[in-house]
């Protein structure tokens, strides 16, 4: 699947920019409390159907803040440890883009 798009979703409040690049989906989220909201899932988006759907798509999805690489989903992507903590998987945590995105909040 190929996957086109450029749009603003408002999720928890804050505006997340989403932009599809072929098999890449960027999911651009102003801070790291939105990131992880958009990660542990809200009523109208349930993560874990969405990272089913995202892995039978074959498509990846990167999660930033401000345009720094938190989390990632997608086929061969599989949740460690960190990620089971914190409550974001199926999402694969990167400790580094996430110690990055604090830092600059």
């Amino acid at each position: 699947m190929d996957v086109t798009a450029e749009l603003t979703l408002t999720v928890e409040g804050e505006d997340v920019r989403v932009a599809g690049f072929g098999e890449l989906v960027v999911v651009d989220a102003p801070t790291l409390s939105g990131a992880l909201a958009l990660l542990r899932g809200t009523k109208q988006l349930p993560t874990e159907q969405f990272g089913e759907n995202v892995r039978a798509a074959d498509v990846t999805v990167d999660i930033r803040v401000d345009g720094v690489s938190v989390a990632r989903l997608g086929p061969g992507l599989r949740p460690g440890y960190l990620s089971r903590a914190l409550g974001v998987a199926p999402a694969r945590l990167s400790l580094g883009g996430a110690a990055l995105a604090l830092l600059r909040g």
